[in-house]
């Protein structure tokens, strides 16, 4: 149980990567608190996780709002004690061109993406050394950080933003003993990528091209990055975006000689 006694807030946790996260946490001997807007995905989370004998508990929490991120701190320490492991992964995106984004959405894109982090991290950070002990800091990015792409300014935007913050942070939280890393997933199906929610059926094909490994990724290969991240395996890592996205960053394959 590579996380056992361990608390940990996971962010945006009522479905997609976040889920995976936060089952792969708990079937890992952690107690997880979800912090995520959604409160019935949330709930259903918890559901899941104490199905198979885990411990888990919910609170709606929009992680731009700096009052929702103290009372998910608040109920995680009252619940569990006080946590051990950050992980955001909370995110919005939209797509749309350049021209037409609009001012508001922009905005709204980076509290959640990028204040979001900034907020919950600074205030778990507080909380861990006011106790006197260290912990971990997990960051989702994505390959956008790295890769640019037509009509996703603010998520991309937001997400390479996201990437310097974690090594800001990295910098400044060694001392106290809190590693700060980010995974970088690449196209993963989620169902709201299944459902062509977030990217196109067309997109989903144009990405799987420069994906050497031949497949799109699933949320429990996001999860055990992360998990590999909170635990003790890596106590000497910190400051890095480890891209788990089947060779997509490497290199395009399109354009090799």
């Amino acid at each position: 149980m590579e996380l056992e006694q361990q608390v940990a807030i996971v962010t945006g946790a009522a479905s997609g990567i976040g889920r995976s996260i936060a089952l792969t946490f708990a079937a890992e001997g952690a107690s997880v608190l979800i912090a995520d807007i959604d409160e019935a995905g949330a709930q259903e989370t918890v559901r899941l996780i104490e199905a198979k004998g885990g411990h888990a508990a919910a609170t709606r929490c929009d992680v731009s709002a700096p009052k929702d991120v103290q009372v998910a701190l608040e109920q995680a320490q009252a619940r569990f004690g006080t946590a051990d492991i950050l992980v955001n992964d909370a995110g919005l995106t939209t797509g749309m061109p350049f021209l037409e984004f609009t001012e508001e959405l922009f905005d709204r894109i980076l509290a959640v993406n990028l204040r979001g982090p900034f907020l919950f991290s600074q205030a778990f950070a507080r909380a861990l050394i006011a106790h006197g002990k260290g912990g971990r800091i997990v960051n989702i990015v994505s390959t956008a950080a790295e890769a640019a792409r037509i009509n996703a300014v603010g998520y991309c935007t937001s997400k390479a933003g996201l990437a310097h913050l974690t090594r800001v942070m990295a910098l400044e939280l060694g001392p106290y003993g809190i590693t700060v890393n980010a995974v970088g997933p690449g196209m993963t199906m989620t169902q709201r990528i299944q459902q062509n929610e977030t990217v196109s059926t067309a997109y989903q094909r144009a990405f799987l091209k420069e994906v050497t490994l031949g497949r799109p990724g699933q949320p429990q290969d996001i999860a055990q990055a992360v998990l590999f991240l909170a635990s003790r395996h890596s106590a000497y890592v910190t400051g890095q975006v480890l891209y788990v996205d089947g060779g997509y960053t490497a290199g395009k394959l399109s354009v090799q000689g």
